[in-house]
């Protein structure tokens, strides 16, 4: 191998060149759906009839968690249900989550899915009343289960960001990111509104939804750094500490600097994994506060 064939020599990289990151949330979600898949195959479907989603669903706000649940679920008499979506989120999801971050990747995701899960929720009701004028229960029973959805919004995102990256449709066909998400989005609509004629258990509105939600989070440079899943990990430790210093209380001068070390180096791993921009702003001025401490203790020596 040349020094030219080199990573570090190469002038051109692509969207997948591979990027170090010791945690892929792309393999976690995949092998989440791939558990739940076979756990509701050995149910016999069990698992989607408690936790699809469906028209019924707006009426009972004591299961409305079913607009996220439905998203981990695929059809257990057509493998290729599961193995599709797999495969379109391996491929398109791994620049996305390099952009984004892992956990900045896996907040979009969920909250993507949880959108076309409220769309799934609404949109029988919309169809019975333009359909009949009145609210028909028929139009409420199907129940709705996929990634589908996310995972649209994944290749919408991807088309954004790399408008101009050449991908293969139909695994033969090469053309431009942006094309492919516009003729997936035409293709959707028209089949949304039986253009092509003939019904289907595949939830187009729900692509649609997808479509829309990543393309708007691309387009408004939409943030979810708010929604900091590390916070509520911490919380059995934080619990644990707690108990710790009530049943005992010792004066340690030096235990608010070991605190601060530790939370400092927590806190560099997180910019290792998911970038400084995944930072809150408490997390930054603790940074800054340690590495003054450092300042100073290095002029002292």
């Amino acid at each position: 191998m040349g020094l030219n064939d080199r990573d570090y020599s190469r002038s051109e990289r692509t969207p997948w060149d591979r990027v170090e990151n010791p945690i892929s949330m792309i393999k976690i979600l995949i092998g989440i759906n791939v558990a739940i898949f076979v756990m509701d195959w050995i149910s016999k479907g069990q698992l989607s009839d408690w936790f699809g989603v469906s028209g019924q669903t707006l009426t009972q706000p004591w299961l409305w968690f079913r607009a996220l649940t439905y998203g981990f679920l695929h059809n257990t008499n057509d493998i290729l249900h599961l193995v599709f979506n797999m495969f379109l989120l391996f491929v398109f999801g791994r620049p996305v989550e390099q952009r984004l971050g892992g956990h900045e990747f896996l907040r979009f995701y969920l909250i993507s899915l949880t959108f076309g899960g409220l769309v799934a929720m609404l949109f029988p009701w919309v169809m019975s009343l333009a359909s009949t004028g009145q609210i028909d229960p028929s139009f409420l029973v199907g129940s709705t289960i996929g990634a589908s959805g996310a995972v649209v919004a994944v290749m919408i995102l991807f088309a954004c960001y790399f408008p101009h990256q050449e991908v293969l449709f139909m695994f033969v066909f090469p053309m431009k990111a942006w094309v492919l998400a516009s003729l997936l989005v035409v293709g959707d609509l028209a089949s949304a509104l039986g253009i092509f004629g003939g019904a289907s258990s595949t939830a187009f509105e729900v692509h649609l939804a997808g479509a829309v939600f990543g393309f708007m989070y691309a387009q408004w440079r939409w943030s979810f750094e708010w929604l900091d899943f590390s916070r509520f990990a911490e919380i059995p430790n934080q619990m644990r500490q707690k108990s710790r210093r009530a049943k005992l209380k010792l004066h340690d001068p030096d235990k608010k600097i070991r605190a601060e070390a530790e939370e400092a180096d927590r806190i560099l791993a997180k910019i290792h994994d998911s970038g400084e921009s995944s930072l809150t702003s408490s997390e930054r001025k603790t940074l800054e506060r340690y590495s003054r401490r450092q300042r100073q203790k290095r002029d002292l020596d």
